[in-house]
């Protein structure tokens, strides 16, 4: 496994988890700028790589009932929203 970006470096950016336990995160390498996979580890598994964009790899999450495991379209989920909380003094 990379360790944790550092500027100047290669490492894992986490940018997300879900209520499932699964987490995102980017491998970047600062040798090797505009170039990032999406990693991917379920709750207790192993770290996968899928070499796409951000948003091609959450159009599949989200939309392609065949991208297995982390996909969720096959469980015909309603879509749901939650407004941000107000920040004190605001």
């Amino acid at each position: 496994m990379q360790p944790i970006y550092s500027p100047g470096e290669k490492g894992v950016i986490v940018w997300a988890a879900t209520e499932w336990a699964d987490e995102y995160a980017w491998l970047v390498d600062a040798q090797n700028p505009g170039v990032c996979s999406v990693l991917v580890r379920g709750d207790v598994g192993e770290w996968r790589t899928y070499d796409m964009s951000t948003s091609e790899f959450l159009y599949r999450v989200l939309a392609d009932e065949e991208f297995k495991p982390f996909g969720i379209a096959h469980h015909n989920l309603d879509p749901e929203f939650e407004p941000g909380r107000s920040l004190p003094g605001s």
